[in-house]
């Protein structure tokens, strides 16, 4: 499970994400506001010009108050600018050029903005739209009346795609972001916090798909259940630190032995699952009977030398019609059997069908 602290700071992350995106695209509309002084003055819309001056400020304004942090109050600072801007234009230049469509584009700025409650960020949002809507009413009658008007077509879809752009841009990057924070996420809670192998609760669904690829492929399959020697008497000795060292160590050392494709689960306490894909039982045996003697030569505590570490193991060959807690219990059976034969050594499961014999027995 996901502690609080993990998730409050994927969401932080998300937030400076966003406005990373907001930023960028904050640059693109400063740039256009300082073509457009230009572009308004060779037209002779000189008010225009100036105010597209303070345009520029604006939008520069608001790009160090997100540097500084202040991400609501640079949002407000865009929304104002554009709103005035809008006005501006469309009482200058008419509603043809198409320059109220940038309050489309601004419109769902508030919802992003975290520090307003979600009914408030509405309203401003809606009003925004009010606003785009009262630009026809107010603006209808207002004709373009400067240079270069067999161009206006052109101006108007040029306005519609510049409107636009940003806000795809921003929603493709936010969204890329979302996948990408889900992923991390579910990466988490697959993970045990401590030894970053995959917990019980994943692992299962990864063993079945796993299981069912090496079936249709006709590969052999086979599942080891680890278990460290002596585990709750070290924790009683040492100290619960000295505990987490140890399996640390231990989830590092399987980690670093087997290969990319077996998977390696942290089944509970002190008990470790391996699922050796493309393997048979007793290939899988010499593997793990290496592993076996590596760790029994590992020192992973430098501080306490005379601490040693060993590891039963009990291991099967995953047979077909054999359902996983059937296989498990047999792995387990293994390992019980190491266990009660001196430790630190593998034992291989029987075959199916005297495991069968043998509880009829009992």
């Amino acid at each position: 499970m996901l502690s609080s602290k993990n998730t409050t700071v994927n969401f932080q992350d998300i937030e400076k994400v966003i406005f990373q995106i907001v930023k960028k695209v904050s640059y693109f509309s400063l740039l256009i506001h300082i073509l457009l002084i230009f572009l308004f003055a060779h037209i002779g819309a000189i008010t225009l010009a100036a105010v597209n001056i303070f345009s520029v400020f604006a939008w520069a304004l608001g790009i160090f108050l997100i540097t500084q942090g202040l991400n609501s109050l640079a949002l407000r600072v865009f929304c104002i600018e554009v709103v005035l801007h809008s006005i501006f234009v469309c009482a200058t230049l008419g509603l043809e050029v198409g320059f109220q469509f940038y309050l489309w584009t601004i419109s769902s700025m508030f919802l992003i903005d975290y520090q307003l409650k979600l009914k408030k960020a509405f309203i401003y949002s809606v009003s925004l739209i009010l606003a785009f809507a009262a630009l026809y009413f107010f603006f209808k009658d207002v004709t373009y009346n400067y240079p270069y008007a067999e161009f206006i077509p052109l101006i108007n879809i040029s306005n519609i795609i510049i409107a636009g752009l940003p806000m795809i841009y921003a929603f493709v990057l936010i969204r890329e972001t979302s996948i990408s924070q889900r992923k991390e996420l579910t990466e988490m809670a697959a993970r045990d916090h401590l030894t970053k192998l995959y917990n019980r609760r994943f692992a299962r669904k990864l063993i079945i798909d796993t299981r069912q690829r090496c079936t249709e492929s006709d590969r052999k399959m086979c599942i080891v259940m680890g278990d460290i020697d002596f585990f709750k008497r070290i924790n009683d000795t040492y100290g619960h630190d000295k505990g987490d060292t140890i399996l640390m160590s231990v989830a590092n050392a399987i980690t670093q032995y087997l290969s990319q494709k077996d998977i390696i689960v942290r089944w509970g306490g002190e008990e470790f699952l391996i699922i050796l894909t493309d393997t048979e039982e007793s290939a899988a045996f010499e593997r793990i009977e290496q592993l076996r003697q590596n760790i029994h030569t590992l020192k992973p505590c430098p501080d306490d030398p005379e601490i040693s570490i060993s590891m039963s193991f009990g291991l099967i060959e995953w047979r077909p019609l054999v359902s996983l807690n059937d296989t498990l219990h047999q792995a387990d059976t293994a390992l019980y059997k190491s266990k009660h034969s001196g430790r630190n050594k593998t034992t291989i499961a029987t075959p199916e069908q005297d495991y069968i014999n043998n509880l009829k027995s009992v």
